[in-house]
């Protein structure tokens, strides 16, 4: 699978490289960005897990993780990307967070839009699912921007910080593509 660089009006979205790890530990070990997350990494060693596992979605194509950047000072500011494609069920699971300095400014729709045009023109596939805990009201806000269909709620489905939270199961399916 080819990643491809992608170039939007404010953004741009390139393969996430192993040089990109202290931005990714930027992300990964602000207790805010991961409050609905259940990773956390305080230090370079730690996050290596992370950089391992975009690495190794991108090797067994499986997946693929683009960094976010600002188009105009090339600032890092988030991370977006699917995981666990199925080419045989023509699904995948879409993720990403953004520094929190950066939220309410609609990048990670616009970066999205492009992700989700990739995996159902260039993947060909014909379903996006998210998952939400029902706490992130910002992230559901995200999927009813996209389009997605909230599909049902399972509840009490993992913990998170010693809590049982509840995960609301968002898909889109290219019929439903509205962009």
């Amino acid at each position: 699978m080819q990643i491809e660089k992608m170039i939007t009006e404010r953004l741009i979205l390139r393969k996430i490289e192993q040089s990109d790890a202290p931005s990714v530990l930027k992300g990964l070990s602000n207790d805010e960005l991961t409050k609905y997350m259940l990773i956390r990494y305080y230090n370079l060693s730690e996050v290596q897990e992370q950089m391992d596992y975009y690495a190794n979605h991108f090797k067994n194509k499986t997946g693929a993780y683009w960094l976010i950047e600002l188009k105009n000072n090339l600032t890092p500011i988030g991370v977006i990307g699917i995981n666990d494609i199925h080419y045989l069920n023509k699904k995948c699971e879409l993720g990403y967070w953004l520094y929190p300095e950066f939220w309410n400014n609609g990048y990670i729709v616009e970066a999205a839009k492009n992700v989700i045009n990739f995996c159902f023109d260039k993947l060909q596939l014909n379903r996006i699912e998210a998952d939400v805990e029902t706490e992130n009201t910002a992230s559901i806000s995200i999927m009813k921007k996209l389009g997605f269909i909230h599909e049902g709620t399972l509840r009490e489905y993992e913990i998170n910080n010693g809590k049982l939270i509840h995960l609301m199961k968002f898909a889109l399916l290219k019929s439903d593509m509205q962009y």
